[in-house]
């Protein structure tokens, strides 16, 4: 221990800390003793001592300026000799006072040195080598202080061994406290770097799991892609009832899937610490009706009547994440519609207090299904639990939606609570705390700029050749051209030579991948500066979106591809970049009439989108 780096470092940072309070003491000690023997002497030791002091300071300071710079050999030989000479020099007033200061003079001294010994226990502990170069001069002085008063000043020989058996007890008790303070200090490291080394390996393995998430969904996503657009593309064609059945069956396992994928990955966010929740101004009434609505045609299949009300004073728009509200309000229906046979499944929002007394909106989802047994009910929000193992073989899922849900509730400051009773139904109540929008609702968004524009010139950087079919399928329809490269050079390459519109980026790719890309276009002095970029990728997770958009893109669309969604990011991005241009030639060339940006809408059955 004493060859450690750290214990040098750290005795030296100690002792520079104690520093005002040695020299305090010091300063007490010499005055007191001038009362006690008088004379100059406590005065020219208080001189002494604060010399000593100083090279204490300066002979550790390189070592409290880098601590982890290593320690020679002389640099550990001069530490030990100046913590030395100043303990000799520090208890010399007790030398003083056991000579001069009569019986209690010695008594002082005696608790001087007791007190220091004490004090450098406790500070130099880190330091073997310190500890022991500190601690002997005091003992020497605690034992032979009394010997030597017997010897040379005729001090009676029972008070002298009265005085050096008390002093070896104290040290012996002293020496028992040092040996345990370095057995508790050993376990404490020992234990201290297991807890490190339980950590790393935590984390390693976290980072695995992350690793490996990342890559299933990747490969799990990217054929995904092909089957959902088939099935979305089937939809388009003249089918008989058998082949629509069929394609309805392969939406529903799409959609399966693509739930299993989300909450695996959402509940990895939740327990890494990873998942947040936004704060901006949105129309709250839309959005609760777009989860309801994505479910009726579900509940109409199962002859259940699903309502959504809204109390009258209910805000339109308000300050939150609407993402993560409709998904809790998706997975609390989606929970309604599977376990509902028959009856109703009605959706209400209102206004009131939540448990801290803050105002919050209140979303209720009643059913008339199965109900919940109390027993059941304590372990309803833990992760991969089900109530009824029966019910849920038959009705699938993973038993993730309740925890994820309440578990985002939780991360707007709300709650999410169910009352139930089997076989009369549920009622899953959802309060979180709101702040209305600000004055220019989100409800009242500005009307878009409609625009007359030239069919769109898109580049799509993807290599994969089925995925390349499948954008081509999607977007033919709209009357755009398109350019297909197969990896980030030949994009680049084919941005060099053709100015774009619009450019499509896939991450994952041969000889360059898509962020190198990106970064390179916007590093470039031509038109890829600004034009749009929309990530089109597999790698869905957080951290691949944040990675793009600090390369320079503009959006993010993750496959399996929804075509509404890719179209209209498409739009939207394309309409900021011309609305760009019209306001710059504005400036510089006065009024103009902005341009009437109109495409053919992408007609496809909304259910499915």
């Amino acid at each position: 221990m004493d060859t450690h780096i750290a214990g040098f470092a750290e005795v030296g940072l100690n002792r520079a800390k104690e520093l005002k309070t040695r020299l305090a003491v010091a300063a007490f000690l010499a005055l007191a003793s001038f009362f006690i023997v008088g004379g100059y002497e406590p005065f020219v030791w208080l001189a002494i001592v604060v010399l000593g002091q100083a090279a204490d300071w300066y002979t550790f300071k390189p070592l409290r300026l880098n601590p982890e710079k290593v320690v020679s050999e002389g640099k550990k030989l001069v530490c030990i000799a100046i913590v030395s000479l100043n303990a000799l020099v520090y208890n010399g007033i007790a030398a003083i006072l056991w000579a001069e200061g009569g019986e209690a003079g010695r008594i002082f001294a005696t608790l001087i040195i007791c007190g220091a010994l004490l004090h450098s226990t406790l500070h130099a502990a880190r330091s073997t080598a310190l500890l022991a170069a500190s601690t002997v001069p005091m003992c020497l002085y605690l034992i032979g202080l009394p010997i030597t008063s017997w010897a040379y000043f005729k001090m009676e020989a029972a008070t002298s061994a009265v005085i050096l058996i008390g002093s070896l007890v104290f040290l012996a008790h002293l020496a028992i406290i040092i040996r345990r303070s370095f057995e508790s200090t050993d376990q404490l490291v020992r234990a201290n770097a297991e807890a490190q080394d339980q950590k790393r390996r935590a984390e390693g393995a976290s980072q695995t799991k992350s690793d490996f998430l990342a890559t299933v969904t990747h490969e799990i996503r990217t054929p995904m892609n092909a089957v959902m657009a088939s099935a979305i593309l089937l939809r388009q064609t003249k089918l008989s009832k058998v082949q629509s059945e069929h394609v309805d069956m392969l939406n529903d396992a799409v959609d399966t899937l693509l739930a299993l994928l989300n909450d695996v990955l959402d509940m990895s966010k939740i327990e890494a610490g990873k998942m947040t929740v936004e704060r901006v101004d949105f129309p709250v009434i839309d959005e609760l009706q777009a989860a309801v609505r994505i479910w009726d045609p579900r509940a109409s299949d199962k002859s259940l009547s699903l309502r959504f009300k809204a109390a009258p004073d209910f805000p339109t728009a308000i300050k939150g994440d609407p993402l993560r509200i409709r998904q809790i309000l998706f997975n609390l229906i989606s929970n309604a519609v599977k376990f509902t046979e028959t009856g109703s499944i009605d959706v209400s929002a209102r206004t009131g207090l939540d448990a801290k007394g803050r105002r919050a909106i209140v979303l209720e989802v009643a059913d008339t299904g199965c109900g919940i047994s109390a027993g059941t009910l304590s372990r309803l929000f833990v992760e991969f639990e089900q109530g009824n193992q029966m019910i849920a073989r038959k009705k699938g899922g993973t038993g993730l939606g309740l925890a994820i849900s309440r578990r985002l509730a939780e991360l707007m400051d709300g709650s999410l609570d169910v009352r139930s009773l089997e076989g009369e139904g549920s009622v899953f109540t959802v309060t979180l705390p709101y702040e209305l929008a600000d004055s220019q609702s989100a409800h009242d968004e500005t009307e878009d700029v409609e625009v007359d524009m030239r069919p769109l010139r898109i580049l799509v950087a993807e290599d994969h050749p089925t995925n390349q079919k499948i954008v081509s399928l999607f977007l033919s329809t709209m009357g755009w051209s398109l350019a297909m490269a197969n990896d980030g050079v030949e994009a680049l390459e084919m941005a060099g030579l053709e100015e774009f519109d619009v450019i499509l980026m896939d991450m994952q790719m041969p000889n360059m991948d898509g962020l190198e890309a990106t970064r390179r276009l916007r590093a470039s002095a031509s038109y890829t500066q600004s034009v749009p970029i929309i990530a089109l990728t597999a790698n869905a997770m957080d951290h691949h979106r944040t990675a793009f958009m600090e390369a320079g893109a503009d959006a993010f669309v993750p496959k399996p591809l929804d075509p509404n969604v890719l179209i209209q990011t498409i739009l939207t991005c394309a309409k900021a970049s011309m609305a760009d241009v019209t306001h710059t030639n504005t400036q510089s060339l006065g009024p103009t009439h902005p341009p009437n940006l109109s495409a053919p809408a992408w007609q496809l059955d909304q259910n499915l989108a």
